[in-house]
């Protein structure tokens, strides 16, 4: 082969060399055939045609083609092994690598989850056995710190009520008669601070607002959490954490949550509180109504006779009222009703029962009281409404309260008997023109005497 051959061939077959290491044994000797062809067009250019004129010209060319595409094929297989020899060394890996931390951030997602579920499950259970309790706030507070020491490992809670009638918050349960527990002012402090703004309190996050010296309540002498209880703009309670045994600044979203979790709980149970209230008592009186009533004192006057103290049933009449009703003045009517009942439940003591049986008869449960102090009792009380029944100036009709009262005495009557001869009793003190008229249960039922 001449230097008009070679210098052309050489370059050519060292590309095929190394291109034929980018691919496989078949696009290897691919590439040397159609370099080939291009340099026999390059030669036959260079020669003018001259190059097929003598056989050893002839053979150079067609060896010269054959090591050209033998050079491909043989590169094209040489970079075909290369590639299985990296593969096979490279480590094998998953389609899809979680990124560091996911799997840990996932699980305790999933645990939170679990323990939001198992919670709201728990308060459906708890609502649905103390619903009808007539204070189930003390049961609520168990039920907070049960919760926050599940989810939070919470410790050293203490929940507050918010009244409306004051500044002062009260514990959902009473505390121990014989600990001095001091108390917590709404507006003052931390738990002030709280309450004002609505952002709650965690000891290791910064609290833009709370000024450093205030930090430390009077109340606690520590405090790791505090978040107020809200129902719609209102703030209706707090609830203080002595200690956390969870990070606070990382779990500031599983805080809230609970917050949020504990302030739904707490509405519900002030609207099931209110919806029963509604059900138990008379809207003008806000006494019980005759049913709840019933039910109520029944209860009572069977612990009384289990207990073996004595009670007494009242009726008070607010006669000649039909005169405000039948004149149109309902109103005037309802406002009476209402300052009498007032009255009524300012002068009885707290375990004393009042309801409200029509339009104008009450009636009244006394407690560990015989004949001789129910008549004290009943005295003193129906001077005070006569006072304010009889004030013809603001209800311009003359409306007079009278009563009549039955005792235990030495029998057990039931609720309903004893009813039933107070207004015997209350119709008799009417017939003599007296404001009057008590009787023990036995004297009411020969003779329906008065005293």
């Amino acid at each position: 082969m001449n230097l008009t051959l070679l210098l052309p061939w050489f370059p050519i077959i060292l590309a095929v060399g190394v291109g034929g290491r980018l691919l496989d044994r078949a696009r290897g000797a691919g590439l040397g055939i159609v370099c080939a062809v291009f340099w026999i067009i390059l030669v036959q250019a260079l020669t003018g045609g001259n190059a097929y004129t003598e056989p050893i010209r002839i053979i150079s060319i067609i060896a010269g083609c054959a090591a050209i595409v033998a050079m491909g094929a043989w590169s094209g297989e040489m970079g075909e092994n290369r590639q299985a020899s990296t593969t096979k060394s490279l480590p094998e890996k998953p389609a899809s690598t979680p990124l560091p931390g996911t799997t840990t951030r996932t699980n305790d997602g999933n645990k939170h989850l679990e323990q939001f579920t198992g919670a709201m499950d728990q308060f459906d259970d708890w609502l649905e056995e103390h619903r009808n309790d007539l204070d189930p706030w003390p049961r609520f507070d168990e039920f907070i710190r049960g919760i926050l020491y599940q989810i939070c490992r919470a410790t050293h809670v203490k929940p507050f009520r918010l009244l409306s009638e004051g500044d002062e918050l009260t514990p959902l349960r009473e505390s121990d008669p014989l600990v001095d527990v001091p108390r917590i002012c709404a507006t003052r402090g931390l738990v002030g601070e709280v309450l004002s703004t609505g952002r709650a309190f965690i000891a290791d996050v910064t609290h833009p607002r709370v000024p450093v010296d205030q930090l430390k309540d009077t109340a606690e002498e520590s405090m790791a959490w505090c978040f107020s209880i809200t129902q719609g703009p209102r703030r209706i309670g707090v609830v203080t954490v002595g200690q956390l045994d969870i990070h606070p600044g990382r779990n500031e979203k599983l805080l809230k949550a609970v917050q949020q979790f504990i302030s739904i709980c707490w509405g519900i149970l002030c609207e099931v509180c209110r919806s029963r209230s509604a059900g138990l008592h008379d809207p003008v009186s806000t006494l019980l109504t005759r049913e709840s009533f019933l039910n109520i004192a029944e209860n009572t006057l069977e612990e009384t006779y289990r207990q073996g103290e004595p009670a007494a049933i009242a009726v008070i009449a607010l006669e000649q009222l039909r005169q405000l009703n039948d004149s149109g003045r309902w109103e005037v009517a309802d406002e009476l009703v209402r300052e009498t009942c007032q009255l009524m439940k300012q002068r009885v003591r707290a375990d004393d029962q009042l309801g409200r049986f029509d339009g104008s008869r009450l009636v009244l449960l006394l407690r560990r009281v015989d004949n001789n102090l129910t008549s004290l009792i009943l005295e003193q009380l129906m001077i005070k409404l006569n006072e304010l029944t009889n004030d013809r100036s603001r209800w311009r009709a003359a409306i007079y309260a009278r009563c009549g009262a039955v005792g235990t005495g030495n029998e057990k009557p039931s609720l309903r008997s004893m009813i039933s001869d107070a207004v015997k009793q209350c119709q008799s003190a009417r017939e003599q023109g007296l404001v009057l008229s008590v009787a023990d249960s036995e004297t009411a039922m020969m003779h329906g005497g008065a005293s």
